[in-house]
């Protein structure tokens, strides 16, 4: 949990530096993605001591969210994320549709210096990143977690709990996340989580913010679908914090 918290401060305050229209500015991705610029983010991580004021790298030269997976018998895929981004986006509705119209430009920077700064027929930064895995270069999983800055968040989280916790795929959603709060120190935390957990957590600098209720809806809600890897057989999952279901169809 600490490890895992720390590194999103560092990847929240990449994205904050880095993620922009490539229309407009150039994003180093190659660089972003090389495995030596991962090592010298990682090295920043004081294993003892919380980081406090974490600043992007320099790599060589509550809303309105939809999300649904579909898998095919022959290995098809669909991973689609639909948002409006706030409650009822924009407020705007397009006459005779009945279709209200984004406010994804909420997520634009007035600061002319910044490459997320607002501009005609620009892309803003946003969060919508629905998503797959593979496994020796065959379709593994299809799955995506609603709640804003909470995707990525969520996303990792459930990763860990199918690939290196070995759960399924309904107990990889069910189980309690946590939800680092970016440009701050402030982690939130569900219900279910131990208290020595979070006293750790606590020692080593972190603010916790321990939540009571269980299934929060600030922790994101996901839906994962897996191709067992042997068999190819659909094994799905659907999160209790949001509307959604299994379903499978003949």
């Amino acid at each position: 949990g600490y490890l895992l918290l720390e590194v999103l401060k560092l990847a929240f305050a990449d994205a904050d530096r880095y993620v922009a229209d490539p229309d407009f500015v150039n994003i180093p991705l190659n660089q972003l993605l090389d495995k030596s610029y991962a090592e010298s983010r990682r090295s920043l991580i004081n294993e003892k001591k919380a980081g406090q004021q974490v600043a992007a790298g320099v790599p060589g030269s509550k809303g309105d969210t939809v999300y649904l997976a579909a898998t095919d018998r022959d290995g098809n895929s669909i991973s689609l994320i639909n948002s409006l981004y706030q409650a009822f986006g924009s407020g705007v509705v397009v006459e005779g549709t009945g279709i209200c119209l984004q406010n994804r430009g909420a997520l634009f920077s007035l600061d002319n210096g910044h490459p997320n700064c607002i501009a005609p027929r620009k892309r803003p930064y946003h969060t919508i990143i629905p998503a797959m895995v593979l496994r020796n270069a065959r379709l593994f999983l299809t799955f995506g977690v609603m709640g804003g800055f909470m995707q990525p968040q969520g996303q990792v989280q459930v990763l860990l709990n199918i690939i290196d916790f070995g759960m399924d795929m309904q107990t990889a959603l069910d189980a309690p996340r946590c939800r680092y709060i970016p440009g701050s120190s402030e982690c939130i935390f569900e219900s279910g989580i131990a208290d020595s957990i979070l006293q750790a957590l606590a020692g080593k600098g972190h603010r916790i913010v321990h939540l009571e209720d269980p299934y929060g809806q600030q922790f994101g809600g996901g839906q994962v679908i897996m191709v067992h890897p042997e068999n190819g057989a659909l094994i799905a999952g659907s999160d209790p914090r949001k509307d959604g279901c299994a379903m499978g169809t003949w």
